[in-house]
């Protein structure tokens, strides 16, 4: 089988269930189960992987052998992000400062698919 590249995962996942929770690798980003954002963009080139989420949020993915894997956190459906060196974390809310961690995992979680996810 030949293998998807995470920005593609990503944009799937987020078709499928149109939007979804943030847990950052230091835990939930916004309210838990009640924060939920919608992707705007999902790329990918030889240096890593970026993700922007409504509200110009980004995650920038840098470094390893960085992988998107369907899973479940706690009973919901997700996808989570791991294999990076780097991640920056960039809310652009005026509130939070941009974050960066070297290691953990970020993770999408939603309440269940509007279709189903491959």
């Amino acid at each position: 089988m030949i293998g998807r590249s995470p920005a593609a995962t990503v944009e799937r996942f987020f078709q499928s269930h149109i939007r979804a929770w943030l847990i950052l690798p230091d835990g939930w980003y916004g309210r838990p189960f009640d924060s939920v954002f919608s992707l705007v963009l999902s790329t990918q080139d030889n240096h890593g992987l970026f993700v922007e989420i409504e509200g110009a949020r980004e995650l920038t993915f840098t470094g390893g052998s960085i992988a998107a894997v369907k899973t479940r956190f706690e009973k919901y459906q997700a996808l989570k992000i791991e294999g990076f060196d780097h991640v920056v974390w960039d809310p652009h809310d005026g509130v939070s400062q941009k974050t960066e961690y070297s290691s953990g995992q970020v993770t999408f979680a939603s309440p269940g698919p509007l279709r189903s996810f491959r």
